[in-house]
């Protein structure tokens, strides 16, 4: 299982990403076997961020069908538009030493 962070620019009117966003990639994501969850974290204007959880076979396919996704929930849902894609990637984060 993958995390993928979906990390979208600010709206260019300052708007905050809803709350209901997450509910929305969700139905989305109907269907769609490898997604697990989705959570939004919206609480800033600046660049908001997106977690998918998602099973795929490699990195490269969870950052890809995470790519997917998030086309699809803007085509279904315009009011999208405003926060663009800057990049869909599994977070890397530092193993601490034992």
């Amino acid at each position: 299982m993958y995390l993928v962070h979906v990390y979208l620019s600010s709206h260019p009117a300052g708007e905050l990403l809803p709350g209901h966003t997450a509910s929305v990639m969700t139905a989305v994501a109907e269907g769609r076997a490898e997604v697990v969850h989705v959570a939004v974290h919206a609480d800033t204007a600046a660049d908001p961020v997106i977690g998918v959880y998602l099973r795929a076979a490699s990195l490269h396919a969870a950052e890809a069908s995470t790519r997917a996704l998030w086309s699809a929930a803007r085509a279904a849902h315009p009011w999208l538009d405003g926060w663009q894609l800057l990049r869909a990637e599994v977070p890397m984060l530092p193993v601490p030493e034992w």
